[in-house]
Order: structure tokens, then C-alpha cells, then sequence
């Protein structure tokens, strides 16, 4: 489990360097007591974010929504985002690596502030009677994985009012609108329509791309394209960049760089629009 401070930024700016460090230290320190009173071990603090470990599912689950309950419960400034996973680790000198340690820090930072995100194998891991706490938030693709996996989100408020409720189906409407969303590609080389289950998506020379492109200014394995959260977003790994161009805006240069690709425009591999011999046009449907 990781779990980072939010809206230190500000509190640095507001209260100087000294009284900032030693309010989040404060917390983290309160974050670390109530992990331990789940029987959790605390791995390692970076900057303003600690790392910890459980030896079951269900621990892990009730400390972080002590956690979030308490934060909250106290009104202050800071706020905390998590992201939990469950499977085998290495550890090494009171450190822990692997798959399941970077996909519990990849999920955490897709958490916005008060939530606790969770991946597929840690609800997997949970007791029958936990599940339903858990709601389905979206699908992605883990850090380093070709396929997607759904996430979750902990609901770990109390019960309030029909206003939860309604909150609640908002997203489950939301989610069944993303389904109907598609990209369309097209280029003098190729063209492709996108739905957010086929993502990622490859674009570059090499064959074993999804759009193969001929050109002296793309990579072999150039850019890539993700479904998250409603959005098809250009993820670009590159030697020289790809340039974006949304409908009558200005050309953005991305180098290891993401950008969401919405309404319509155009993607340069490698070199500006007006230096380049492909164009490829997308336009974002709903």
C-alpha cells in the first residue's frame, strides 16, 4: 500500500518550509501508527508518501479506511490518496520490489485525493463480505502490462444520504457512456477506429505495431494510445517526439510526454506538421 500526502504544495507556500515538514511528518507518523494497528509494517518513507506492507487483504482494506476516516474526521488542509495491491513481493534489506509493489504505486497515482484505488487481484484477495465496498472505476493498463485491468474504488465514507446514492449512479452511468467512445486515425498509410477496449494501442514502423507507419522521423515503437477515465490519451516514447495539433489550436510537442486527444486534429511522428510527409488525422467520437 502507498499512501501520499495531498495539497502539500500550498502548505508549503501558506506556513514556510519548516512548520509544513513537520505537519506532514506529523501525519505520516499517524498514517504509520494506524497501519501498525492493523498489522502492517511500514516499508519506507519517500518524501511525502510512505510505503507498507500486510500480510492479508482484509488488513490492508481496514486500515486504509481508518486511515482516510481519520484524515478526514480532522478538516485540515492535507489529504491522502491511496493505491493497494495484493500478490508476492521480493524483500531485500527491509525493502520490498516487484510487479506488485510498482502496480500498488501505479494505482496510487491515479487516486485523486480521499480515494483508495484498488487493483483486480487485491479485490480478488478480499473476503466475500468486503467486495461489494468495492466499486468498479475503470480499466487500465498496469505499469509495464499490454492488457487492462479493472480498478476499483473503495467506498469507505460512511452511509450518508440519498446524495451518495445518486453520486454513486452518476459514475455507473458515466462508465457505461465511456463504452460508446471511439478514436478515429486516418492517414494516407492506414487507417484504424479505435474502441477503449482495444487500447493500448501501437503506432510506429516496426510490424508488430497496430498502425504501422513509414516514415524516416518515427520510431519503430513510436507512441502509444490509452483509454483512461473517458479519455484516449497519446502516450509518446520516442527518439525525436510527435508533435499533436488539436482543431484550431496550437501544434504541442510531446517527448516521453502524454496528451489526452480529444475533438479533432492532427499527430506529426517525429518532426513539426509542416516538415512532415505523414500526417495523421484523429477525431475523438461519443
Amino acid at each position: 500500500m502507498f499512501a501520499d500526502v495531498c495539497g502539500s504544495s500550498s502548505l508549503y507556500k501558506a506556513l514556510g518550509n519548516h512548520a509544513a515538514e513537520f505537519k506532514i511528518r506529523q501525519l505520516l507518523v499517524r498514517v504509520t501508527s494506524l497501519v501498525e494497528q492493523h498489522q502492517g509494517l511500514l516499508i519506507k518513507t519517500l518524501g511525502d508518501e510512505v510505503m507498507v506492507r500486510f500480510n492479508s487483504a482484509q488488513h490492508a482494506l481496514e486500515a486504509a479506511k481508518l486511515i482516510q476516516q481519520s484524515v478526514a474526521s480532522e478538516g485540515g488542509s492535507l489529504q491522502l490518496r491511496i493505491g493497494i495491491n495484493f500478490g508476492s513481493v521480493l524483500l531485500k534489506q527491509g525493502d520490498a520490489f516487484g510487479d506488485t509493489v510498482n502496480d500498488a504505486a501505479f494505482v496510487a497515482q491515479i487516486a485523486r485525493a480521499e480515494e483508495i484505488i484498488l487493483t483486480q487481484a487485491f479485490v480478488s484477495a478480499l473476503p466475500t463480505s468486503k467486495v461489494p465496498l468495492c466499486k468498479e472505476f475503470d480499466r487500465v493498463a498496469l505499469k509495464g502490462d499490454g492488457e487492462k485491468s479493472v480498478i476499483y474504488r473503495l467506498q469507505w465514507q460512511a452511509e450518508k444520504s440519498v446524495g451518495q446514492a445518486t453520486q454513486v449512479m452518476s459514475l455507473i452511468q458515466t462508465t457505461q457512456q465511456f463504452h460508446k467512445h471511439s478514436l478515429r486515425l486516418e492517414s494516407d498509410q492506414g487507417q484504424a477506429t479505435i474502441a477503449p477496449e482495444e487500447t493500448p494501442f501501437h503506432l510506429g514502423r516496426a510490424t508488430t505495431n497496430q498502425l504501422q507507419l513509414e516514415s524516416n522521423f518515427a520510431s519503430r515503437d513510436h507512441c502509444h494510445i490509452l483509454y483512461r477515465r473517458g479519455k484516449f490519451v497519446l502516450i509518446d516514447h520516442s527518439t525525436n517526439g510527435t508533435y499533436v495539433t488539436p482543431a484550431g489550436q496550437r501544434e504541442i510537442y510531446l517527448r516521453r510526454e502524454e496528451l489526452p486527444l480529444e475533438g479533432r486534429g492532427e499527430i506529426s511522428l517525429g518532426c513539426p506538421a509542416q516538415d512532415s510527409p505523414l500526417i495523421i488525422s484523429y477525431h475523438f467520437s461519443n
